[in-house]
């Protein structure tokens, strides 16, 4: 059998296809897929290549926008924790400015944490964190041993912190600062250290003493005798009355607490306490609830007492932001054990 020879079978079958020329239905179906070549097709069915290249374009500017813009989590180099809705601040040479609302900003590198009490100017530096301006509550992180402290520093020195909570006001004229718990050295501009523990205040700068009188000169005569004053309960507070009818502001008794927690005076900064917040709204209470804990807990320490009030301050409170520092304190007065005890 011969083999076959398909080329020439092709050329056969082509030669005879063209004298026989297509069948109708072929050529019908032929022409209708080449119009329907020509023919454009529909938007569904196009590429959709302009509305990617957009797309592309857009995702490139908003992701240099986010790799050039600062975070709005982080200030001035200290990370917002918390922050309230009307929350307004501004940021310059001076250092971060609080102008209103509240917020908590963290440094983590140094374990500290702070909290605005009002207006105020803080700036991070390279050996700690600055109070240029205002009143702020500071906590710090419980160092290990051999570590080295957080430092907050202020206009009359430095405060060293290995862990604890304190406030600090810094002015025009000077500042404080009051320790609640722990303990921390302050290191006057001078050298000086002065240790402090809880419940005590120390002021900036310190007055100088006054020069005693030079001997020899003639003492002054003595005043005609005063009829005696009547006797007051109460050491004159230091700071100016409030108008009739309208009760203190936070700021009004805070600046008044601190006074007394200064001259020790702890049972009378407690009632002074208790009658404050029964004249400020729940949104404020808080904060001077949470004072007078702090107070039956480090100064007083009346464990009764203490135990009493943070059990009222987490019922009104229940998810408050003192939260954690409530917790602490009711574990260091085991006031779950002394609860048990009520119970039975």
């Amino acid at each position: 059998m011969e083999p076959r020879d398909f080329r020439a079978e092709l050329r056969r079958e082509d030669q005879l296809r063209r004298e026989q020329g297509m069948s109708p239905a072929a050529r019908a179906r032929l022409e209708s897929r080449l119009r329907g070549a020509r023919e454009p097709k529909p938007a569904r069915y196009r590429r959709p290549v302009g509305w990617m290249l957009a797309a592309s374009a857009a995702a490139l500017a908003l992701a240099v926008y986010f790799w050039s813009a600062p975070s709005a989590r982080s200030l001035g180099g200290l990370e917002v924790a918390q922050a309230t809705a009307d929350l307004r601040v501004r940021e310059d040479a001076a250092g971060v400015e609080i102008q209103r609302g509240e917020a908590a900003l963290v440094d983590d590198a140094r374990g500290l944490a702070l909290r605005n009490l009002g207006p105020l100017v803080v700036r991070r530096e390279p050996s700690g964190v600055r109070l240029v301006r205002g009143r702020a509550e500071f906590s710090v992180e419980r160092r290990k041993p051999g570590a080295s402290p957080a430092v907050v520093l202020v206009s009359g020195g430095a405060i060293e912190v290995m862990g604890t909570r304190f406030t600090v006001e810094e002015r025009e004229a000077g500042g404080a600062v009051t320790l609640h718990e722990g303990a921390i050295v302050f290191r006057r501009l001078t050298g000086e250290v002065v240790p402090l523990r809880p419940g005590q205040t120390l002021g900036w700068p310190v007055a100088e003493p006054a020069e005693p009188a030079r001997r020899g000169l003639a003492s002054p005569e003595p005043e005609p005798p005063q009829p005696p004053a009547p006797p007051s309960p109460e050491v004159a507070s230091s700071r100016p009355p409030a108008a009739a009818g309208r009760a203190p502001s936070v700021e009004e008794v805070l600046r008044e607490l601190e006074v007394l927690r200064g001259r020790h005076e702890f049972e009378r900064a407690a009632r002074h306490l208790e009658a404050a917040m029964r004249k400020q709204p729940i949104a404020t209470r808080e904060r001077l609830s949470f004072e007078l804990g702090s107070l039956l807990t480090h100064q007083l320490k009346d464990a009764q007492r203490a135990c009493a009030h943070w059990a009222r301050h987490e019922r009104q409170f229940p998810r408050g932001r003192y939260a954690e520092a409530v917790q602490r304190a009711r574990e260091t007065l085991s006031c779950q054990a002394r609860d048990g005890e009520t119970g039975r």
